[in-house]
């Protein structure tokens, strides 16, 4: 314990001599408080600058604020690009649907002409005047008689003769297959 003792009174001892001696520390600026604000901030000259000193509160949500701007700016960025590529694809939507009707016009056209053709075709292939002719007998003297024939379209008029005999036919003709 006296070591102990030793110690605690070696180290009074030094703590006094060193208090009891003028040490020579920095001087602080002076400091003048130039104007209060409502908010709790102020306005101080610290030499011959003038500074805004504000509180602990202030600087937080001065920090929370220029976060929020920093995100927000990112959004906006986000967004612009969205847009951007929304505009991009509108326009390349749009040049598709007018490219599509001028194709679909060209087909339609197209088409008109094979059905123009069809129907050209259609004219070409059924006959719209015929004539027609056969030789034959009748049954009770065998004489020949023969049969002769016209049509138009549709309409058909035939006659035959026969050395005593003679007649004229009207009608149609149908296609069967």
């Amino acid at each position: 314990m006296n070591f102990h003792r030793a110690i605690l009174i070696f180290v009074t001892i030094f703590c006094w001599a060193i208090g009891s001696e003028n040490l020579s520390a920095q001087d602080y600026p002076q400091c003048q408080v130039i104007k209060k604000y409502p908010n709790g901030s102020y306005v101080v000259q610290i030499g011959d600058q003038q500074m805004l000193a504000i509180t602990q509160n202030m600087e937080k949500k001065m920090l929370q604020l220029n976060r929020n701007m920093m995100d927000a700016e990112r959004t906006i960025l986000l967004k612009d690009s969205l847009l951007s590529n929304f505009y991009r694809t509108v326009a390349w939507y749009d040049t598709t649907i007018h490219n599509m009707k001028a194709y679909i016009t060209e087909l339609e056209e197209i088409l008109n002409g094979y059905k123009g053709l069809l129907r050209d075709y259609k004219k070409m292939k059924t006959p719209w005047l015929t004539a027609s002719w056969g030789i034959g007998a009748t049954s009770q003297d065998y004489k020949p008689s023969v049969l002769m024939g016209l049509g138009i379209r549709n309409l058909m008029i035939s006659g035959f003769m026969q050395e005593r005999n003679s007649g004229l036919l009207v009608g149609t003709k149908f296609r069967l297959f």
